[in-house]
C-alpha cells in the first residue's frame, strides 16, 4: 500500500516540476502573497483615541489614567460627561474606546476589594476593536 502511495506521490511531483511554467507558479505567488500581506495586514494598535470618563475623581482613578495615557498607546481625544456625550463621540469617530470609571473605584482599591473600570470599544473596525480590548496597561 505505501509503495502505491509514494508512487502516485513521486509521479505527480515529476509531473509538477516537469515544465518551467508550472513550477514558476508553484513558488512565485505566494511569494509575492507573503510579502504584499506582511506589510498589508498590520497587528500593531498604536496611537488608538481614547476617550475617558471619569465618575469617581479620585487618585486612583488619575493614576489609572495615567497608566492608559503612559503606555504610548493611547492618546486622550474625549472627556465625554454623558451617556449622550459618549454615544456621539462613538459616533462621529472622534474615540476608539472610552473608559469609564465608575464611583467607588478608588475606594473599592483602598480597602482591596475587587474593582472595574468599563470600557466602550467602537466596533466599526472589527480587527482594532478586538485588539484594543486586549491590549494590557502598563
Amino acid at each position: 500500500m505505501r509503495e502505491r502511495i509514494f508512487a502516485i506521490i513521486r509521479k505527480e511531483l515529476s509531473q509538477l516540476f516537469r515544465n518551467r511554467r508550472t513550477r514558476m507558479f508553484l513558488f512565485v505567488p505566494p511569494m509575492f502573497q507573503l510579502i504584499i500581506f506582511g506589510y498589508a495586514v498590520n497587528m500593531d494598535v498604536d496611537n488608538l483615541r481614547m476617550g475617558w470618563m471619569d465618575m469617581d475623581q479620585t487618585p486612583q482613578s488619575h493614576a489609572l489614567l495615567a497608566s492608559f495615557q503612559g503606555s504610548g498607546r493611547f492618546l486622550l481625544t474625549a472627556l465625554p460627561q454623558s451617556e449622550r456625550d459618549i454615544q456621539s463621540v462613538l459616533d462621529r469617530g472622534d474615540a476608539q474606546v472610552i473608559v469609564r470609571v465608575m464611583p467607588g473605584f478608588g475606594r473599592d482599591i483602598l480597602l482591596g476589594h475587587p474593582t472595574a473600570a468599563q470600557i466602550l470599544v467602537d466596533g466599526t473596525n472589527s480587527n482594532t476593536a478586538s485588539l484594543a480590548s486586549l491590549i494590557p496597561v502598563n
